[in-house]
């Protein structure tokens, strides 16, 4: 009877070493999953990686000051060079240094002259025409004065050049110059002049004040800076060219 009272015992106690047996190994296998060296946070099942800490309400993200100074010292460098650029091959601006222009072109010495927009880039796919407007480098039988200077195309290479009579011919033909100042009363006489080669006659619309091809000579193709297309400054002679 005791043994038999033994045998039935066993049973329950059995029973619960198995359930402490099957606690314990789940414990370890939720142990194995998480992070090492981590201890998971009251409240979390295990294997559950820790939150980040939150950043207080109200607190600013510091700024990074490196990228930005790198992005806008790279649109500076590209301004400049956009700008050099243009200014070296397309366009560039010049003040009339003299009233010899006039009255198509403002320019004195004590008052504000005319600023003048310059295509350099015309005439590397076209070629100068008669009336244009150029700007170009002194010749050598000009004033010092100034390093490069602007007058209008009259005499182009080939043609023969001259005036009398209050005009300018081109031949025997006389030029229609609705540009010259009328306060000079047309064009005194010179001389006529052969145009060469690869060179230009050139003349300022103020004739009667004007150090131009009658006085320096014919310019050279190469010389050329480029063609005035349009006075920018003062704003009150804004105009096309």
């Amino acid at each position: 009877m005791a043994k038999g009272e033994r045998s039935a015992g066993a049973g329950p106690d059995l029973d619960l070493q198995a359930r402490i047996r099957a606690r314990v190994a789940e414990r370890r296998s939720g142990l194995a999953t998480a992070a090492p060296g981590s201890t998971p946070p009251d409240g979390q099942p295990p294997g559950t990686p820790p939150e980040r800490p939150r950043r207080p309400a109200g607190a600013r993200r510091r700024p990074s000051w490196t990228p930005r100074l790198a992005r806008a010292l790279t649109f500076l460098l590209t301004v400049a060079v956009i700008v050099v650029t243009l200014r070296s091959f397309v366009v560039a601006s010049y003040y009339i240094p003299s009233g010899s222009m006039e009255p198509t072109l403002h320019g004195c010495q004590h008052c504000e002259p005319d600023l003048v927009v310059v295509d350099k880039l015309s005439y590397r796919f076209g070629s100068v025409a008669r009336s244009d407007v150029v700007v170009f480098d002194r010749p050598p039988l000009a004033p010092p004065e100034d390093k490069q200077l602007i007058k209008r195309v009259i005499g182009l290479p080939g043609e023969t050049v001259s005036g009398h009579d209050g005009k300018v011919f081109i031949g025997v033909r006389a030029l229609d110059e609705p540009y010259v100042n009328p306060a000079c009363g047309g064009t005194g006489d010179f001389a006529a002049v052969v145009v060469p080669a690869g060179t230009y006659f050139v003349m300022g619309d103020n004739r009667c004040d004007s150090l131009d091809s009658r006085v320096f000579g014919v310019i050279s193709d190469s010389s050329i800076v480029g063609r005035s297309v349009a006075v920018s400054w003062p704003f009150k002679h804004l105009r096309w060219l």
